[in-house]
């Protein structure tokens, strides 16, 4: 009888547990510095410099300098040749992030869906440290 009582207990604690654990979850993610688009209208080819540009929006998430990767090629054998004239030298990425979270953990079931936008600028330089190209993508509107 002790038993049974002990057994039933166990399996109500059981089933406790199991309610503890399900749940709903609902987040967002930022991630990154906000590109400030109507600093976009003030970069001009030709004109604007690098300082300007990290003035304007601060440290870049990445950067690419035709010099690090002038060595890695060179390190691993690919190629003997300065790389400065290749398209992705000099270039400086901002990135701003915004997503949402929505989860449903049960015992046997799970749902998770995040949706990520991105805000994006790439801006590629001359020798000169001038705005050559610029790019500006603002994905991040369909979120307010």
């Amino acid at each position: 009888m002790r038993e049974r009582g002990y057994l039933s207990l166990q399996i109500a604690g059981v089933i406790l547990l199991g309610f503890f654990i399900q749940g709903c979850f609902v987040g967002n993610y930022y991630g990154g510095q906000k590109v400030l688009a109507e600093r976009i209208k003030d970069i001009k080819p030709g004109i604007t410099t690098r300082e300007e540009i990290i003035q304007w929006f601060g440290p870049p998430r990445n950067y690419v300098s035709p010099t690090v990767i002038n060595h890695l090629l060179t390190q691993i054998d690919i190629t003997d040749e300065p790389i400065s004239e290749y398209p992705f030298a000099n270039i400086l990425s901002y990135q701003y992030d915004v997503g949402r979270l929505k989860a449903l953990i049960f015992i046997l079931f799970n749902h998770v869906e995040l949706d990520m936008k991105s805000d994006h600028l790439v801006i590629f330089f001359d020798d000169d440290e001038r705005v050559k190209y610029f790019g500006f993508r603002k994905g991040t509107e369909e979120f307010k």
